[in-house]
Order: structure tokens, then sequence, then C-alpha cells
């Protein structure tokens, strides 16, 4: 019996001193959904390659993308940071914002690409600040002038506006729908929401752009910060040169 003992009590020593001494393991506080993507498009065009990141961590996050590898990039191709629920100037290579807790999003690298032909990547490293050895490198590509894709991405010479997601969305769950749209060039933006009446509900955008993507979030509210009631409703692009008009569906 004593024997037994013994031979029992070491494995549990060496056991106990084992996870005492191993170092904690901590999961990181995002994460991603790939590790690369990519999609094709048409030459003189934008392509949208996404990846989506979630926060796991219950808290606020202060995360940096930057684009860290673009070499491969011809100079008549350009890339455009899409994250935190906006987008920025095109060829800025590095963005810090926050990430709100539980929230999931997708990283958008939009190409803007020029006349030469081929598929071309860039790395993106997603890092948090608060912790900088918490981090993700990624690879987004683009192909374009290669072969002809359906459903490929619209000329960037017009005016494209991509229908709101999600689409329909609750007002009564406090959720927000996301619009968004490209200009081929710099100007002046309206975008309002309509009734189908014609009625103005909401101006969500007045103010000069710049080229390239935009997004804008509508939480279903009009311009009294009250909640519309369920129903279709109209939202409509205005530039100096186009106009663009889409519907969208609101429920309980």
């Amino acid at each position: 019996m004593r024997k037994f003992a013994t031979t029992l009590v070491f494995p549990l020593l060496t056991l106990a001193l084992l996870l005492w001494t191993s170092p904690a393991v901590h999961a990181q506080s995002f994460t991603v959904e790939a590790s690369t993507a990519e999609a094709s498009g048409e030459l003189n065009g934008y392509i949208p390659v996404e990846i989506e990141v979630t926060n796991v961590s219950g808290k606020d996050l202060n995360l940096r993308v930057e684009i860290t590898e673009r070499s491969a990039l011809p100079q008549d191709w350009m890339t455009q940071i899409c994250f935190f629920q906006n987008c920025f100037q095109p060829n800025q290579d590095q963005i810090d914002g926050v990430f709100s807790a539980d929230h999931h999003e997708n990283l958008d690298i939009t190409f803007m690409t020029g006349t030469t032909a081929g598929r071309f990547c860039v790395e993106v490293t997603l890092t948090n600040l608060d912790n900088t050895s918490e981090k993700e490198v990624m690879t987004f590509c683009a192909t374009a002038g290669v072969t002809s894709a359906s459903g490929s991405a619209p000329s960037a010479r017009s005016l494209v506006m991509s229908q709101n997601y999600p689409n329909p969305f609750s007002v009564s769950k406090n959720a927000n729908t996301t619009i968004s749209w490209f200009m081929p060039s710099a100007g002046n933006v309206s975008l309002k929401v309509y009734n189908l009446l014609g009625k103005e509900v909401r101006t969500l955008v007045s103010e000069a752009r710049t080229i390239g993507r935009s997004t804008v979030s509508w939480d279903g509210r009009d311009n009294n910060n009250r909640p519309v009631a369920p129903g279709v409703y109209i939202y409509k692009l205005n530039t100096n040169a186009q106009s663009l008009t889409r519907r969208l569906l609101v429920t309980r």
C-alpha cells in the first residue's frame, strides 16, 4: 500500500510543479477570419477585398491597421483602407482607431486599379496598440485585366453606390445599416433618406468628399433623432455630375 501511494504522489507533485512554473497563455484580443483574401475586377476600376475582424476581448481595443508591404503594386494603382466604420484617404497606409467591444467588421482594402494588368498584393498588419505583441499579418490581392470575371467591379469612371447592408435592419434592436459608394473624382456629396411620399427623413451626408470609396451608417432615426416607422425608404446620392437612388427596408 505504501509503495502504491509513493508511486502516485510523485507524478502528482511533478504535474503540480509544471503547472505552477508554466507561463500563462492568454487568448488574443481579436481574431481575423482569414490570413489571405483576393478578388477580381476591371482595369481603371476599383476592387474591394475584405477580411472580417472580431473583437473577442469584451472591451474596446486600440487597433492599428498598416499596409506594411506594397512594393509590388504598380505606380498607377492605389489602395484605400476602409475600417472603423469609415473609409480613409487613398494611399494612407496607417490608420489608428478604437474597435468596440464584441464588435465585428470587415477590414476592407480597396484597390483602385490603373492601366497595368496583373495580380498584385499588399501585406497588411493589424496590431493591438494596448499590447503590441498581439498582431495579425494578412495578404490582400486583386487581379485586373487578366481574365474576364462575371460580376466584376464597375468602372471607376462612374459613380457607384452599393445596396445598404444589412437590409432589412431593425430599429427596435438599435441596429445600424451601412451605405457605401465610390466616387471617380472629388466633389460635393449629398446623401439623404426619403419616405415613399418623397418627404426627407434624414440627411446622412452633405459635404465634400475625396476620390475613392466612402461609407456612412444610418441608425434608423430621422433628423429630429426619432426612430422612423417600419417600412420602405429611399436613399438618394447626389454629386455635381450624377445621381443614384436605392431602396431599403426598416423593420420593427
